[in-house]
């Protein structure tokens, strides 16, 4: 097959011959003169991928398009795949793509590719890895550095962000860490096309942030790790180095050191390959970029329903920082239907500290705080630390908890928003009240029946349909996880296209049905009002008009 590659090339008028030792075709391209070296190489799943492209000298060609090892970058994979069938003609186009490259190479045409390509460029030389959990703190500042391994650091704004991450991302937790300072630099939209020493760093950093760098190398004596954030014209990038400046006998100082860094500009850095953990950044590439996260949340309740609400509330963009309240421990009983799973059950861990630490291995980057106390601590003692959040979260499945949240609320001592999860036996029907407004008397009628109970429920005496197990305080709601998963989600969804994103402030009742076709067969005792929906039917009504 590769020789019948070779035959094709030459009878479509490429000068190439074939190395039969190698398995490889040697492909020579001329330009002014100058004739370029290539040779072709078939990957071990060839024909159902491209044949592979590599020059062996590029006679100072700045080529945008290249991998490590001089190999040239002729695809998008995600957008054109090989033709097996057609595989000669496949072949002959990654000759001609390639001789294009070159071509536009030596004439200086693609140099805004040179410049999108930058990140490409930078890794393909690298000394080690940066694992970056900085915020969203994007002005020049330093952060805190730990070298865990020979050329592996990690980078945050703050050191107990950096033991959470070994700890969780590893499992390990290091004895004794020695921290040292790094610097965050925000350089803006700039050319970053052939970066090669200290100089041409130098150059990008803004004139207002240079006494910050000078600062920063006379403290660590010459010596340091520089994150450069910057706009490369289609998104945001960053990139990682060390500098070692040689001080030839001169004490640094700010008198010295641009004296200092003139003696040292030809002087070359380490470069890093970045692994960026920001929370815009994760959400940007894998997802669509439309976050938010404007909201600091409190979750009150961790076990199914609050579990999945959590990582659900990140995911669609409303939070990246959130705090977990519950004084409940992880069993066993719950991993059926819980984010959590049994590595969290070797010690005896809150279902708050366990969700943390989950979400957390998710989203390293993101503020998530775990609070292992009793709710009531909060409603009847500190309330007031609750209109710090934005957002409050009420999944307890606890209906006295539930309806002292709505009187705090209508007392104006919870300030902010509301909601309020719950889900009947078999998860027949899942509820959510949302509170934005005041409660008046109409939102009040709309929750509450004549005997003060919530009047929404689907079942009919719902508390006949819960489980028990041997020993006391054993009654459950029997449901799925899947299904308390599928709730939770409808809601948000809801919530997010039809309350979260409008302006109007007002309150809300949502109502999901559930496993209903089911429960009619196990004729349960349905309200009139429900007895007719179809599984998965919602309903969003406004209760305060």
């Amino acid at each position: 097959m590769h020789k019948q590659v070779y035959e094709f090339l030459l009878k479509n008028g490429i000068d190439c011959n074939y190395d039969a030792e190698k398995d490889e075709i040697n492909i020579y391209i001329t330009l002014e003169d100058f004739k370029y070296e290539l040779y072709m190489k078939f990957p071990l799943y060839y024909p159902y991928e491209f044949p592979e492209l590599y020059i062996n000298n590029t006679n100072g060609l700045m080529i945008p398009h290249m991998y490590t090892g001089n190999r040239l970058c002729l695809y998008d994979t995600n957008e054109v795949l090989p033709n097996p069938q057609n595989f000669l003609q496949d072949a002959l186009d990654s000759v001609i793509r390639a001789k294009s490259l070159l071509t536009d190479s030596k004439n200086k045409e693609n140099m805004i590719d040179y410049q999108l390509e930058t990140v490409s460029f930078w890794e393909a030389k690298v000394f080690g890895r940066v694992d970056y959990l900085g915020g969203k703190n994007l002005t020049t500042h330093l952060l805190w550095r730990y070298e865990w391994l020979e050329g592996y650091n990690i980078v945050a704004d703050e050191k107990e962000k950096i033991t959470e991450f070994i700890n969780n991302s590893y499992g390990v937790n290091p004895k004794k860490m020695f921290y040292k300072r790094a610097l965050f630099i925000n350089i803006g939209k700039n050319i970053l096309v052939n970066l090669k020493n200290i100089k041409d760093i130098q150059e990008l950093i803004p004139e207002s942030d240079l006494s910050q760098f000078y600062g920063f190398l006379i403290k660590n004596s010459g010596k340091g790790l520089i994150i450069l954030y910057a706009d490369n014209g289609v998104g945001k990038c960053i990139f990682s180095l060390e500098i070692s400046l040689s001080s030839y006998g001169v004490k640094l100082s700010r008198r010295s050191i641009k004296g200092v860094l003139v003696a040292n500009k030809r002087r070359t850095f380490k470069r890093f390959k970045t692994r960026n953990f920001q929370m815009q950044r994760l959400f940007t590439r894998g997802g669509d970029g439309n976050v938010c996260f404007d909201k600091r949340c409190l979750l009150i309740g961790c076990g199914s329903i609050g579990s999945y609400v959590s990582k659900a509330i990140i995911d669609i963009g409303i939070t990246d920082n959130i705090t977990l309240l519950d004084n409940d421990f992880l069993e066993t009983e719950n991993l059926a239907r819980h984010l959590c799973g049994s590595d969290h059950l070797c010690l005896l861990t809150s279902k708050a500290e366990a969700l943390k630490l989950e979400l957390l291995k998710h989203y390293p980057a993101m503020q998530c705080n775990s609070i292992n106390e009793n709710a009531w601590e909060y409603f009847l003692n500190r309330c007031t630390e609750l209109n710090s959040f934005d957002l409050i979260l009420v999944c307890v499945g606890n209906t006295v908890i539930e309806k002292k949240v709505i009187q705090l609320l209508k007392d104006n001592q919870i300030e902010k928003e509301c909601i309020i999860l719950w889900v009947e036996p078999y998860l027949v029907a899942g509820h959510a009240l949302v509170f934005q407004g005041e409660i008046g008397e109409t939102t009040e009628k709309n929750i509450f029946d004549v005997n003060g109970m919530f009047n929404n429920n689907v079942l009919v005496d719902s508390r006949k349909y819960l489980k028990s197990e041997a020993g006391c305080q054993s009654a459950y709601a029997p449901y799925s996880g899947f299904e308390v998963q599928k709730f939770v989600l409808d809601f948000l969804d809801i919530y997010y296209r039809k309350i979260y994103t409008k302006k109007e402030k007002h309150n809300y009742e949502f109502t999901w049905i559930g496993k209903m076709k089911w429960a009619r067969q196990q004729k349960f005792k349905i309200k009139s009002k429900w007895r007719s929906k179809e599984d998965r039917f919602m309903e969003l009504r406004r209760i305060d008009n």
